[in-house]
């Protein structure tokens, strides 16, 4: 039996890879893998339109042109969701705290962030009173005051947190303050209330970030004497 290597190119079997492929990315559970296949799919229907009669069918090509297109246009936005491509260094080097965040989910929150450094001795949360900002001390020196106690606080985590995930309205539990040269980031909590609200697994990825730094605040101790 000779087989016939015309067959690959006929309509009929440019039809079948395109039912294959796609029938193939629908069942995919990544969707990346899903617009990989599907737009592989849609190139094989091109090629059948092409083939399958004695002049191309150009309406049909213009179509499934049109569709490869907007896939095409989907799959870098997935691509550039799932890579740190872009990222400033220093973007980078914040991006290693956010564990339970994607970097499109990061570059989202870090549309309306703010980079600060103090200049002198800055109040951030003031114990009993609702914070305007949720902070991320990046460096410098920070001081914790509550019941009368304080204690400096370790950089490289939340400041604010607590008060966020328990809702709007809701004040701080302790006094913070940023001393002179101290550098951090700040986000409206209004603002990135409202991308959480737009956005479930965003919403996931934020709360579970803060239970992680609250779950690591649990094993300080205050000292005896202020």
């Amino acid at each position: 039996m000779v087989l016939d290597l015309a067959v690959f190119a006929s309509p009929g079997f440019f039809a079948l890879l395109a039912v294959a492929f796609q029938l193939l990315g629908l069942v995919m559970r990544q969707e990346y893998w899903l617009r990989i296949l599907l737009l592989i799919g849609t190139l094989c229907y091109v090629l059948y339109y092409f083939t399958v009669a004695d002049a191309p069918m150009w309406e049909a090509i213009f179509a499934s042109s049109l569709l490869a297109l907007a896939n095409i246009y989907a799959l870098s936005y997935v691509l550039l969701d799932r890579s740190t491509f872009r990222m400033s260094a220093k973007m980078r080097d914040l991006y290693q705290h956010f564990p339970t965040f994607n970097p499109g989910q990061f570059r989202r929150i870090m549309r309306h962030a703010k980079w600060e450094t103090a200049s002198a001795e800055t109040l951030l949360c003031d114990e009993g009173k609702p914070p305007s900002g949720l902070y991320f001390i990046l460096e410098g020196s920070i001081i914790i005051k509550r019941n009368g106690k304080q204690s400096p606080l370790p950089t490289q985590r939340f400041v604010g947190e607590m008060s966020f995930l328990q809702g709007p309205g809701h004040s701080a539990n302790a006094t913070v303050i940023a001393h002179a040269g101290t550098r951090y980031v700040t986000w409206d909590r209004v603002r990135l209330r409202r991308q959480m609200d737009r956005s479930v697994p965003l919403s996931n990825a934020v709360s579970a970030l803060f239970n992680k730094d609250l779950l690591s605040k649990l094993n300080r101790s205050w000292p005896e004497q202020s």
